[in-house]
């Protein structure tokens, strides 16, 4: 069974429900975030980024600040698609 592509917009959509309090989910600007947080057009754009350690982030936070999301393996794969698709 082939997996099924990533889904960007999903992955807007999810990103605007949960992330968009911290985080700066697209280049429309939405108001203040906190000090230090990426924007995610930052975190598309660092070196040697790719999906499989956004949703390794996702998952295990580095930072205790970040709530675990509640998604799902497609969701999570959707979110990082859409953070990948920033990229300059």
């Amino acid at each position: 069974v082939l997996a099924q592509p990533a889904d960007t917009t999903n992955g807007l959509t999810l990103a605007q429900k949960l992330c968009s309090g911290c985080h700066l989910v697209s280049a429309r600007p939405q108001g203040p975030v906190p000090d230090g947080v990426p924007s995610f057009m930052a975190i598309a754009a660092r070196p040697g980024i790719d999906a499989a350690r956004i949703e390794t982030t996702l998952i295990q936070p580095k930072h205790p600040a970040m709530p675990s999301p509640p998604l799902d393996t497609r969701q999570m794969r959707d979110v990082a698609a859409y953070i990948l698709s920033l990229r300059p």
